[in-house]
């Protein structure tokens, strides 16, 4: 199933790379949600590789409603066929694929997924893990971090329309991070702390998306990390992919207790 995944990611990365698509074209919008002719396309892509695979999949994806490859499919495909839209249509080289693959009975949760892949589309590094068997980035096994206090800690963190008042904590109450880095990639920021690249990654406000993190916080999982809500509790199932979600995603239970603990400072999360 990993080469299979594998495969779609290198098609999608072979579209993007290319740049021979108009970066501002919109194949649709409304008012919650703009697609671009780019996203529409490396969905396509992805599908089109899904059905000629001959697996049965039940199809979850951002752009369009679900459906199936096949007749009683065996399992379910979360899809986020370019995360980081905004920047590719800026030029930024910085967005992914990200690919989760579920059997078609089990709630979809992080824990429960039993293959995926989040690919960066420029840089070309890939994080996959199959469940119970580790994580992996570009075929080597990836840990998280051991950094245990926030003043020795570089994290990611969403600051866009997020919750003010939790912002406001994180960011100015003490003790202080010691770096804070953001890519417009939630997949690739949840992942890199799968590798230690980050120590930490915060989306708080109950605004990103299930097929954003799906994939990377399964790899998380697997790299021995830590996965909760803001309040520290489990998260709950997707059950589409317009619910938002916030997440907090660690390396350490030490350093995400201390990160909790300056989450709560504020009076609404």
């Amino acid at each position: 199933m990993l080469e299979l995944l594998e495969q779609l990611f290198r098609q999608v990365r072979s579209y993007a790379q290319a740049e021979r698509y108009d970066r501002q074209q919109v194949y649709q919008e409304s008012p919650r949600h703009i697609t671009m002719q780019f996203d529409r396309d490396a969905e396509d892509m992805i599908i089109n590789g899904l059905i000629e695979s001959g697996i049965g999949f039940e199809v979850t994806t951002e752009e369009r409603p679900t459906f199936s490859t096949a007749p009683d499919p065996q399992y379910r495909i979360v899809i986020d066929p370019i995360d980081g839209s905004q920047n590719m249509s800026r030029g930024l080289m910085t967005a992914a694929i990200a690919l989760a693959v579920l059997p078609i009975d089990a709630p979809v949760l992080p824990e429960n997924v039993q293959w995926a892949l989040v690919g960066e589309l420029f840089s070309g590094a890939v994080y996959q893990a199959a469940q119970g068997n580790g994580a992996f980035r570009n075929g080597r096994r990836c840990q998280v971090s051991s950094v245990k206090h926030m003043k020795d800690s570089l994290i990611g963190l969403n600051l866009d329309g997020r919750n003010h008042q939790a912002l406001r904590a994180l960011l100015l109450e003490k003790p202080a991070f010691g770096s804070i880095r953001r890519t417009g990639s939630a997949a690739i920021d949840s992942v890199y702390v799968a590798s230690g690249t980050y120590d930490a990654y915060i989306d708080v406000g109950e605004v990103v998306t299930g097929e954003s993190f799906l994939a990377s916080l399964s790899i998380v999982l697997e790299a021995g990390g830590i996965v909760s809500d803001q309040y520290g509790k489990p998260l709950q199932p997707i059950r589409n992919l317009t619910d938002g979600y916030s997440i907090v995603v660690v390396g350490t239970k030490e350093l995400h207790n201390e990160i909790l603990a300056k989450l709560h400072t504020g009076k609404q999360v």
